[in-house]
């Protein structure tokens, strides 16, 4: 099935339900609708509640035939209630681990991103975390949580500032080189400072949270589930665009699917300031083929793996699949496939026979949260070193903080160039495995939409499009495996 395909899939899984959700509207529903001051999602305004999840809540309602009055009410309060009372609803509520299983989910209905963000035409890029440690200056808020964030990251090149317009002046005015802030409040913040968002640019993702519609455990299910049919419906129609671009001009919003990738050269990276990358290719092709916008977020493996293991309807790619992560995503694939290798430096004289043999090393570097490390980890590896970049494992080796570090053979040369070294500084001393990677999906994906995304990648493979775009990057690889798998 190619264009439109998905559209149709979508269309029928939402309005296969329309009639049923229509007439219940002739009935309308009570609902208590509770939410919190956080503008410009949810606030008062002239004796009015508004905002860009307000009026997403009222658009809903009004579809889904429910009678419902929207109050503010303390955070404390609201979450209290919809823990408690049934037929009542608390937005804009982030999902996370501790909350998930507790209520029940519409959305998302707002994305929000703690960003790194420059001047405009200052051609800084980030790719990755060490990248915004080399700049020489970061502005701050004293004691604000996106500080305290890079504080553990062991950000040393931090300038604090008493308010966030101080900060937001000092980088328009060529203080400092980046600024960290949150993408819902920086359209305010720029009115506020007399800038306008042409100034500025995002250019990192540190942190990614999306905002839902939570209803307590005790609202009867039908009414959730006709909710979640209207919000997706909403977003295929227009409706959901038109009033996220009212509220949050400069922002993307979130789709029926979230795409989330890192910098892994030559998998997924950046290139002239867009994702690229055979993988990437490969789900732009995908996505094109089944008329779904491409709007591809590149952030840190850390935030990615965190979105797809918590919130439902995220594709993240690529993903070794490992027998660690079988069970808590879906699998689309293989993409490709490669060796996970023990590195030493060149001339250390370290030799590694076996599994058992590496456990004997006093240390070995690792990135965190990516298959290599959970394998070490599952196979009782007790002397892993863990870092969120991978250069610098690389640096640690180079620097004998680490007698050994654990690769893959198709990324490494990147990495070791984008840490300052070559690859003759390094030399291999252990295959540990070798495995084909995938794409991923979260596990609450609807499996019709994993299906049709498989068979959607089978076409290519057989069409010879998957060929095509893994040789503009590896012209050189044996791809006939993955042809047939």
């Amino acid at each position: 099935m190619r264009k439109a395909g998905y559209l149709l899939l979508l269309t029928l899984m939402i309005f296969g339900c329309a009639g049923h959700a229509w007439r219940h509207a002739e009935k309308p529903v009570d609902l208590t609708i509770l939410t919190h001051e956080y503008a410009p999602l949810n606030f008062s305004s002239e004796g009015k509640i508004t905002g860009q999840a307000t009026e997403v809540v009222r658009e809903l309602a009004q579809r889904t035939g429910t009678s419902a009055t929207i109050r503010v009410v303390a955070w404390e309060d609201g979450l209290k209630a919809v823990k408690e009372k049934p037929r009542t609803a608390l937005y804009s509520t982030a999902m996370n681990p501790e909350r998930k299983d507790h209520f029940q989910w519409v959305g998302p209905v707002t994305i929000l991103h703690t960003n790194l963000y420059a001047r405009k035409g200052s051609g800084i890029t980030v790719r990755m975390l060490d990248d915004a440690r080399r700049i020489p200056a970061i502005a701050t808020v004293a004691e604000y949580y996106t500080e305290q964030v890079l504080k553990e990251e062991g950000f040393a090149n931090l300038k604090r500032y008493a308010s966030e317009e101080k900060a937001l002046r000092a980088l328009l005015g060529g203080e400092v080189d980046l600024f960290v802030s949150n993408n819902t409040v920086m359209p305010a913040l720029l009115d506020r400072v007399g800038a306008t968002k042409d100034s500025i640019e995002g250019v990192f993702t540190l942190s990614t949270d999306m905002t839902y519609i939570a209803f307590s455990p005790k609202t009867p299910s039908d009414l959730v589930a006709r909710w979640q049919e209207q919000l997706d419906a909403m977003k295929l129609d227009g409706t959901f665009d038109r009033i996220y671009a009212k509220w949050l001009p400069a922002e993307t919003p979130p789709g029926t699917l979230q795409l989330v990738t890192e910098e892994y050269p030559p998998v997924t990276f950046i290139r002239n300031g867009k994702p690229s990358g055979f993988v990437t290719d490969m789900v732009r092709e995908i996505t094109v083929r089944l008329d779904i916008p491409d709007a591809i977020n590149l952030t840190s493996w850390k935030n990615a793996y965190t979105m797809a293991s918590i919130h439902p309807n995220v594709v993240i790619f690529s993903m070794d699949r490992t027998a660690a992560r079988e069970d808590l995503f879906h699998w689309i694939g293989p993409v490709g496939q490669n060796s996970a290798i023990l590195f030493a430096r060149k001339g250390s004289g370290i030799t590694i026979d076996s599994m058992e043999g590496a456990k004997k090393v006093s240390t070995i570097a690792t990135t965190t949260q990516w298959f290599t490390e959970q394998h070490l980890k599952r196979e009782g590896f007790t002397n892993l070193v863990s870092s969120p970049d991978p250069a610098d494992n690389v640096r640690q080796l180079m620097k004998g903080d680490v007698q050994l570090s654990i690769f893959t053979d198709i990324t490494i040369p990147e990495i070791v160039r984008n840490a300052g070294y070559t690859m003759d500084d390094l030399e291999p001393v252990f295959t540990v495995q070798q495995t084909y990677f995938y794409i991923g999906m979260s596990k609450d994906t609807a499996p019709e939409i994993v299906s049709q995304w498989q068979a959607t990648l089978e076409t290519m493979k057989q069409d010879g499009t998957f060929a095509e775009i893994y040789r503009r990057y590896l012209p050189h690889a044996k791809i006939e495996t993955l042809l047939k798998r």
